[in-house]
């Protein structure tokens, strides 16, 4: 997909012009409720240190620690007490998102997992932890456990790898690319949501030039489809950031994200 020149040039100086991690600020926004989709081009490049703004938050109790950081995305993942951050069958934990309609596209810059001391240097694949970072869309009613899921990070013996995940009905299914496919820990992240409200999922290594070099997506395991059966999903979703981990094994550490965009 061709964007207009100014929008791309924008959107690449921002992602790649950012500082050094700061200490993060606490974020204990509450859910916020919109009356319906915002239908702009929306850039997000999270200028500055602060609470992220004008996210929707479900379960923000989960994962107390996200914020603005230095330019990025910063969530701090210290505790998972009882898998309480975790995404996968009947577990939610903390979505930050937009509420978008049908059809739209959602790309996610630069975004995986870091260390406390450095978002953009990965965490080590020691003791084969599972810990993620990356982007869920969920069904309009946040009580009803059905939502589709991209994630980059450490899967266990599987490192350095992107995961997808379909929950229907709070029955999750899950594969992965392979190991060693995101060897920094990051990706660009693309989702597309289909005239027929269903989603189509395109991934790169980090495009971090600031020469214009296009964008060169790769369809998620050739096909765009995420594994086993998708949720119906209405004429609005809601779709965003997570960070999450299965059980404490590499925690503590860092989900991080340069910058995001949406067009409808």
């Amino acid at each position: 997909m061709k964007y207009c020149s100014l929008l791309f040039v924008f959107f690449i100086v921002m992602a790649c012009s950012k500082n050094q991690d700061e200490t993060p600020l606490q974020n204990d926004s509450s859910p916020q409720n919109e009356d319906s989709p915002d239908t702009s081009n929306f850039i997000d490049s999270f200028d500055g240190t602060g609470p992220l703004i004008d996210f929707v938050t479900n379960n923000a109790i989960m994962l107390a620690d996200v914020s603005r950081v230095s330019g990025r995305y910063h969530a701090v993942l210290t505790d998972n007490t009882n898998n309480k951050t975790l995404h996968f069958n009947e577990n939610q934990g903390r979505l930050d998102a937009k509420l978008v309609a049908f059809p739209f596209e959602f790309i996610a810059r630069n975004i995986g997992i870091g260390t406390v001391n450095n978002s953009q240097i990965a965490p080590d694949s020691d003791n084969n932890p599972y810990i993620f970072s990356g982007i869920q869309v969920h069904v309009e009613d946040f009580n009803s456990i059905n939502s589709s899921h991209v994630v980059v990070g450490h899967r266990g013996p599987t490192n350095f790898t992107i995961e997808g995940k379909n929950t229907l009905n709070g029955d999750s299914t899950v594969n992965d690319i392979g190991a060693n496919t995101t060897p920094n820990g990051r990706a660009d992240i693309r989702i597309v949501g289909n005239e027929n409200n269903t989603i189509t999922v395109y991934w790169q290594l980090p495009n971090l030039s600031e020469d214009g070099t296009a964008d060169n997506w790769t369809l998620y395991n050739e096909t765009g489809n995420l594994p086993g059966t998708a949720p119906t999903y209405g004429d609005n979703v809601y779709i965003g950031l997570i960070t999450y981990a299965f059980h404490s094994t590499g925690v503590p550490f860092v989900g991080t994200c340069d910058a995001i965009e949406i067009k409808q």
